[in-house]
């Protein structure tokens, strides 16, 4: 069964910030109704990087057997756990993020901060492109994809639907292809919450979107995580690391 969600309508948020994204450290503290947006190449990524890691991610990363997966995943993860972890004052690496899923208890659903309500955040990735949002006080979903010519269906509408997926958290309950997305509703199965969605800049062959329930961000900023990588990349070159490095 597929019910109707009406979209919010709200006014454009500023977006500071266009292709090459301003290069700035994390905020110490995030502001309510600001959003922001960190891109990442999954080659900015260094060995010395999984000091910043959890064991969660380290189990997970071990699961994947495409290099190329791994690096993207660990770019995710560490950049995610970088701005968040100097937002709350806390070590990166000792962030606890669960990945619970609601339905089923399984650990795949939408990453969360154990016990730091407040603060949310996502984590997409396709091709060389990696996205981190995160936002004070209000869900959040980012999706990303390759604008490949050919493609059975239009990026944009499916990357639009993916970000909703992810911020209502029926990543795995509702397949993409069930769903139907035409302004001004969005459409999905199980929730009526009202659901704001933005198109964003991405990286010239890829389509991102933004999305979340209740209210949307005032702002939106976005960062060059790439320089946020290879600044901690250096601080943490003498580091000995907890695995082999990328072929």
């Amino acid at each position: 069964m597929v019910v109707s969600v009406p979209l919010r309508a709200t006014r454009a948020a500023p977006v500071h910030g266009r292709p090459p994204w301003p290069r700035s450290g994390p905020d110490p503290a995030p502001l309510p109704g600001v959003c922001q947006v960190w891109w990442a190449r999954p080659g900015d990524v260094r060995p010395e990087h999984d000091a910043l890691l959890g064991e969660a991610d380290l189990e997970r990363r071990a699961q994947l057997a495409v290099p190329a997966d791994r690096q993207r995943m660990t770019a995710g993860a560490v950049v995610a756990r970088l701005v968040l972890g100097t937002a709350l004052g806390t070590p990166p690496a000792d962030l606890r993020i669960v990945r619970t899923c609601p339905s089923c208890g399984s650990p795949h659903g939408r990453p969360r901060l154990a016990g730091a309500g407040g603060l949310e955040f996502s984590i997409a990735s396709a091709g060389h492109c990696v996205a981190v949002a995160v936002l004070p006080g209000g869900v959040v979903g980012v999706a990303v994809e390759d604008h490949l010519r050919g493609a059975a269906e239009p990026a944009v509408p499916r990357v639009r639907r993916q970000a909703v997926l992810d911020a209502t958290d029926q990543g795995l309950d509702v397949p993409v292809e069930a769903l139907v997305l035409t302004p001004p509703p969005v459409l999905h199965r199980h929730r009526q919450d009202p659901v704001w969605l933005r198109d964003l800049p991405a990286p010239p062959g890829f389509v991102a979107a933004l999305a979340g329930p209740g209210t949307a961000p005032d702002v939106l900023v976005h960062r060059d995580a790439g320089a946020l990588l290879r600044q901690t990349s250096r601080r943490l070159s003498g580091a000995t690391t907890r695995s082999q490095r990328y072929p």
